[in-house]
């Protein structure tokens, strides 16, 4: 069994500070690697939440409620909301396993449906945002954060809310829809990214899925 000592009580809020709960274990993710916190094993922790020897071979192949409830409602100071400087989204990240063990990433448990309260990590520069969410407005991460790289491989949208990210540098999207409109000429969404190509921001956009597997890479 593992001791509470690394466990702080759980708050009152679900998801807080975050409207979806989904985005505050995507927040936890980040804090686990880099060590900011320290949830143990995904063993200890169900173990320190049920209050009983716990075997994730058996028990690992749906999702523990009580292990859900303790991470939406982890306790998440302002200094650790600080302290990220990356959003991550992504089907692979750490925390999933905490919750349900063996999730294969079929199922839809985890989807992100809104980013409301991101504002609470102030100091994100980067954004590896390749799966977990459907689509990012990039009006929500306009200044004051400090945005310096964006990789996506899902939908974008108002791009040319990037024009108002003064420290942004690399811009990497793999996306059909923003292919087509940045290999159309004419097409505002290209225009915005000749604008940034113009200030020395590196770009690079691809097709996801194509009729013709030559189709270059716009950059």
């Amino acid at each position: 069994m593992a001791t509470g000592s690394r466990y702080p009580a759980p708050g009152d809020i679900s998801g807080a500070p975050f409207g979806d709960p989904n985005l505050k274990l995507a927040i936890l993710s980040s804090l686990i690697d880099k060590q900011m916190i320290d949830l143990g094993t995904p063993q200890q922790l169900a173990e320190h939440v049920l209050g009983r020897p716990v075997d994730l071979e058996n028990e690992g192949y749906k999702p523990i409620p009580a292990v859900r409830a303790y991470l939406d409602r982890y306790p998440l100071s302002t200094d650790l909301l600080n302290q990220i400087d990356e959003l991550v989204l992504d089907g692979g990240s750490s925390i999933y396993r905490y919750v349900w063990f063996f999730w294969d990433g079929e199922d839809g448990i985890f989807d992100i449906n809104s980013l409301a309260g991101i504002k609470h990590c102030p100091n994100i520069k980067s954004l590896d945002l390749t799966s977990m969410i459907g689509t990012v407005d990039l009006r929500d991460l306009l200044p004051p954060f400090k945005i310096e790289t964006i990789n996506a491989g899902i939908a974008l949208e108002n791009i040319p809310a990037l024009l108002d990210m003064p420290g942004l540098r690399s811009v990497r999207v793999l996306d059909d829809q923003l292919y087509a409109d940045v290999t159309t000429p004419g097409h505002p969404n290209r225009q915005v990214m000749e604008v940034l190509k113009a200030r020395g921001i590196s770009v690079w956009v691809h097709w996801v899925s194509s009729y013709d597997e030559n189709r270059a890479v716009y950059q």
